[in-house]
């Protein structure tokens, strides 16, 4: 029963995630997802931004419940890292929420708590993925959608660092290394929900 609410939690975070990101981003005139970032949507200027500041809670908080939920059904693996990753990825998504872009003088928090979000919640599949199955397509799916997270994560921080495209805009990196997240929690989310 708690492998299937790990499944529930999963599936439903990043379902309202997408959802939510997506309504903000259609009441948004002229944002696009190639060109404006995700945290663009929640600041205080963007017409819709109380759905996207909810999007990032929501996912955080049920991205951290599922792990939790999964090392309970899994005792006696070892599942620290998986939960203490999967933490910072919920910390980072409501602080993320709780600062949003734009602010004068606090900028760096909001650019810290995405960092921190983004780099928990791929790391956490790289230490759970072996909690939701042993197959070896969805080890390797797993393992490649973190590195893809990571290295889209890679070239958003050169890009931002020397305040240039590398190769693609900023925002489409930005979606790469938090969509892989989201990928990964849907994916585990229908091998949980299925056992």
């Amino acid at each position: 029963m708690t492998v299937r609410i790990a499944g529930a939690c999963w599936a439903v975070a990043g379902v309202a995630y997408l959802g939510l990101e997506a309504m903000a981003a259609a009441g948004h005139p002229g944002y696009r997802y190639a060109t404006n970032f995700i945290s663009d949507l929640g600041r205080p200027d963007s017409p819709l931004s109380h759905l996207m500041n909810t999007a990032f809670v929501v996912q955080g908080t049920l991205f951290l419940a599922a792990a939790v939920a999964l090392t309970r059904a899994n005792r006696g693996r070892s599942s620290g890292l998986f939960v203490a990753c999967a933490a910072a990825n919920a910390v980072g998504n409501v602080v993320v929420a709780s600062v949003p872009s734009g602010g004068a003088g606090i900028a760096w928090v909001h650019v810290s708590a995405a960092a921190v979000a983004i780099v928990g919640g791929n790391a956490a599949i790289l230490a759970g993925h072996r909690l939701v199955s042993e197959s070896r397509w969805y080890r390797l799916t797993s393992v490649g959608l973190a590195a893809l997270g990571f290295l889209a994560f890679g070239m958003l921080s050169v890009g931002a660092v020397t305040a240039s495209t590398v190769v693609l805009p900023g925002a489409v990196w930005e979606r790469a290394c938090v969509y892989t997240i989201i990928g990964w929690q849907l994916l585990s989310a229908a091998r949980l929900l299925r056992r």
